[in-house]
Order: structure tokens, then C-alpha cells, then sequence
């Protein structure tokens, strides 16, 4: 928000505030609303952009109740790009990586199709096809983030916020001298920190608001390149732990039954470019996961 707020733009925020996380902004108080709701629809009918990241974020949150996370990330979406439609009002739809499955060519691009294999990934490939059918059917301005694991932490008000990841989940455990990898550890991911994320936001509030912007919907891949599978990601935080504190004992790497295995995404070659990314809206991700590493265990 910050950073919007010092590119010179007024904010107007919706959020129905049931989120794991509660992030209060004092100058910028939410609409406790959503999409649903005339009352929240109303309140973005003025802007000149909108940044849709509403939704039931969590793999297991949609397989275990899809109906209930279907009617706020499907048809929450479809209202409010209904409202785009209406006053013609641009837009840049939230996705995820997630939606892409086991996609059969590596690496993954801004081209890669769809290929869901659980709810989550279902639902966010439906906001998708939605967001590209306002671009290229009723000719508003649209765009789709696909994201991939975010790290990295944010301030709002006096509260840091940090998503819960394999990153951060490690360096809690490495205190315990105990990491544990759900199997089978070979599972790769991309990660992306929060910092890059934002400077990828603010560059599509401007492509969106370029004169001329393509009404074609693109993707955008909000992704660093860097990918490490859980098992790389356990040995560099063993690694670093042994070089920074070596009177504290070797950390331990154990692994555990995957609570989500027949769930999700598990390939061990998965790779991201955003070549694509980098040429329409010309920014680049500055952060390595190795730097953050040791930076948080150094504190």
C-alpha cells in the first residue's frame, strides 16, 4: 500500500476480513465487504484500476470445503469483473503457479496453459479464463499475476507480516536443531521474494493505465527463476546454521508424511522463465533466497 500510496495513488480497499492474517492500514481503512455485496462492488466503482488479490488463499483450505471457497474466488471474481466490464474499469487478476499442474514442457512461461490438479489451482485457472475473457471479449484492459511462493516480510502499522512458507518454516525449526521435509523432499518450487512481488504489482498499475494498453489479457510470471527443491532448501539452511553457530550441534533433516500428498505439486525438474515478464513491464527480481537465508539467521 505504501508504495502505491507514494506513486500518487488514492486507495480504496475491500477486504471481508476473514483471512488468517488481519492487516490493519490507519491510513487507509478497508470496506469490510466483499464481492458479493452491492456495498463492496460500489465502493470501486470510480477507480481507474483495480487489483483483485481477494480470495481463499490455501491448497487445502478449497479441497477440504470447495463450495464455500469456490463462491468467493469463482464468483466473487465474476462479479466484480462484471463491474470492470461495466464502467470499463482495468484490471489485474491475482493467480498462482499452482494453476499450470504438471505442465509438459518445462521450463514454465507466460504461454504455459492450465493444467490443474486440485481445487485451488481449478478455481484460480477459472478467475483466469475470466480475466482474459473481459480483455479479449468485452475489450477492457486485463492482466493475469500468475505468483509463485512468496517469502520475505512486510510492515503495516507496527505489525511484521511474513507468509507462512517452507523458507520460514525452516528457519523456526532450525532453533529446535530439527528441520522436517515432507516427502518426498524433491519437490521443487520457485521463490519470489515479497519486495519483487510489490515492484511487479506497481508496474502493472502501469501498464495498465498506459494509453493503448492490448486488451489481449496477458500472464505475467511473478517468479524469480530461482527454483530449490525442499530437500536444497533444508541443506542450505543446515549449511548455514553449522558455518554461523558451529557450538550448537549439526541440525537434523528428517522426512515426515506429506499432509498434502496426492494433492500437490511434486515435480522435481518444475522451472520458471518470465523473459515474457521482463520485457512488457521491465522489472526485474533483485532477491535471492540464499541472501535472505542467512540474513534471518544472523538475526
Amino acid at each position: 500500500m505504501p508504495a502505491l500510496a507514494n506513486l500518487k495513488h488514492d486507495l480504496v480497499l475491500v477486504d471481508n476480513r476473514t483471512g488468517p492474517i488481519r492487516v490493519e492500514w490507519p491510513s487507509w481503512p478497508a470496506l469490510a465487504a466483499d464481492f458479493q455485496s452491492a456495498e463492496g462492488l460500489r465502493a470501486l466503482s470510480d477507480c481507474d484500476v483495480i487489483l483483485h488479490l481477494a480470495a481463499v488463499s490455501g491448497v487445502m483450505a478449497c479441497a477440504q470445503n470447495p463450495m464455500e471457497t469456490s463462491r468467493t474466488n469463482v464468483e466473487g471474481t465474476r462479479r466484480l469483473l462484471e463491474q470492470c466490464r461495466d464502467h470499463r474499469i482495468p484490471v489485474a487478476f491475482a493467480s498462482s503457479l499452482a494453476v499450470v499442474g504438471s505442465p509438459e514442457r518445462l521450463p514454465v512461461s507466460e504461454d504455459t496453459p492450465p493444467r490443474p490438479t486440485h481445487e485451488y489451482a481449478r478455481q484460480k485457472a477459472e478467475g483466469e479464463r475470466l480475466t482474459r475473457a473481459l480483455a479479449q471479449e468485452a475489450g477492457v484492459t486485463s492482466a493475469v499475476l500468475r505468483m509463485s511462493n512468496v517469502y520475505g516480510s512486510y510492515t503495516a502499522g507496527p505489525k511484521s507480516i511474513a507468509k507462512g512458507n517452507v523458507l520460514t518454516l525452516f528457519l523456526s525449526q532450525a532453533r529446535s536443531g530439527r528441520l522436517t521435509v515432507n516427502a518426498p523432499g524433491t519437490q521443487r518450487r520457485d521463490f519470489v521474494h515479497i519486495e519483487d512481488v510489490l515492484a511487479h504489482w506497481t508496474a502493472v498499475v502501469r501498464w495498465l493505465c498506459a494509453p493503448g494498453a492490448p486488451c489481449t489479457g496477458p500472464t505475467f510470471n511473478v517468479a524469480s527463476g530461482e527454483s530449490y527443491s525442499v530437500l536444497e532448501i533444508a541443506a542450505l539452511v543446515r549449511d548455514l546454521e553449522a558455518r554461523l553457530r558451529p557450538s550448537q550441534g549439526p541440525v537434523a533433516v528428517a522426512v515426515v508424511p506429506n499432509p498434502r500428498e496426492g494433492i500437490e505439486l511434486v515435480d522435481p525438474e518444475f522451472t520458471v522463465t518470465r523473459a515474457g515478464t521482463e520485457r512488457v513491464l521491465g522489472v526485474r527480481c533483485s532477491h535471492r533466497v540464499t541472501e535472505f537465508l542467512e540474513s534471518s539467521l544472523r538475526a
